[in-house]
């Protein structure tokens, strides 16, 4: 069976996906990636099939089409997703697919190129949720820019086959639900991309932290500032930047580039972040307590349903998070958290079940 993964040319909307491009690589099955080639070196050893510009492209068009800039929520993050990504991809990404004539389509939850694609060529699809249940009037306004799409082309929207969902139940609301052709999927931390060769400095008599700003937000003095008081509060600090000025020169700070997170967790005893879903996700799947400073998008929702269980503490001023640090350090409540939290992760199906079950879903259409 072919498979094809397609989703915004984004390193946080793509890695949390390779878990189960693996598990079908490993299953026998082909699987590739439809998106922009920029993403090429993050997503290796996967082959991308190249379709549509950069995120900075995207970007610089949806400010143009609204004035508002997608990375807060917005008309303009409305746009860049179901309006600016289609428009803009469309072509190449039916080019692709045309040519490997996939049997399935596996469509990031904020691609709303893949499942227009899908209804056109005729491809079952499934999609593939990361994060919280997002706010209805946030949703809505997304539908109803994505059917102007479908309308465009005189099409119906095709019905998924299922969601795929890596979002664990004890992070929802008592309100929230999930949807009926939800299927779990445990989240998996990243091993893709370029680092993997990096050599880790051997261990202090200090406690390490992973302190890391993820792959969206690029704020050097938020994150010089984290550094420096989670270093000077005693830890050493691992960071996934190239260079740090401001703290290179302390001692116990390493700037190690970008590093698949999956090799630096089993080194480090708790996370500072920015609360990307990818990084909290991965985290608490090690049973890492985490410090989270919210920057943009999704971070203040995340941070908050964490930190409601028990497993984080949300500050406000980078400045904050060595003392937050040592919180977590001299408390065991954080950690018994994030332990639970790992164990309840580690319940969710594995990427090899998802794949033999959606063999079996489309095996049975």
């Amino acid at each position: 069976m072919r498979i094809a993964f397609t989703g915004n040319p984004m390193t946080g909307h793509l890695l949390p996906m390779m878990p189960l491009l693996d598990a079908a690589r490993a299953a026998g099955h082909e699987a590739v990636v439809v998106t922009a080639k920029e993403l090429e070196p993050r997503l290796a050893p996967a082959t991308v099939l190249p379709a549509g510009p950069d995120a900075a492209v995207n970007v610089e068009e949806a400010l143009r089409r609204t004035g508002f800039h997608p990375a807060h929520p917005s008309p303009g993050t409305i746009e860049y997703f179901a309006g600016v990504r289609v428009d803009l991809a469309l072509e190449e990404t039916l080019d692709q697919l045309t040519r490997l004539e996939p049997d399935l389509l596996v469509v990031e939850e904020l691609d709303f190129l893949g499942p227009l694609v899908a209804t056109m060529l005729k491809i079952p699809w499934v999609g593939h949720r990361v994060g919280a249940p997002l706010p209805e009037e946030f949703t809505a306004a997304l539908r109803e820019r994505s059917e102007k799409n479908f309308t465009a082309h005189s099409l119906r929207p095709s019905e998924r086959v299922a969601l795929v969902d890596t979002y664990p139940d004890f992070l929802l609301g008592p309100d929230e639900h999930h949807d009926a052709d939800r299927i779990s999927l445990r989240p998996t931390p990243n091993e893709h991309g370029e680092g993997t060769t990096v050599s880790l400095p051997e261990r202090s008599s200090r406690p390490r932290a992973l302190v890391t700003l993820g792959t969206t937000v690029e704020d050097d003095d938020a994150l010089a500032s984290m550094v420096s008081a989670v270093n000077a509060a005693g830890f050493e600090v691992l960071t996934t930047v190239d260079e740090l000025p401001a703290a290179a020169g302390a001692q116990g700070v390493h700037a190690l580039g970008f590093v698949p997170v999956a090799k630096l967790l089993p080194e480090v005893d708790l996370v500072v972040s920015a609360g990307g879903t990818g990084t909290v996700l991965a985290s608490l799947s090690a049973g890492l307590p985490l410090v989270l400073r919210p920057f943009l998008a999704d971070h203040p929702w995340n941070a908050a349903r964490v930190a409601t269980q028990g497993a984080a503490i949300v500050i406000d001023d980078p400045a904050d998070a060595g003392e937050a640090a040592l919180r977590i350090m001299n408390s065991d409540d954080h950690r018994t958290a994030a332990t639970a939290a790992a164990e309840a992760i580690s319940a969710m199906n594995s990427p090899e079940h998802v794949i033999e079950l959606l063999t079996a879903k489309l095996h049975q259409r």
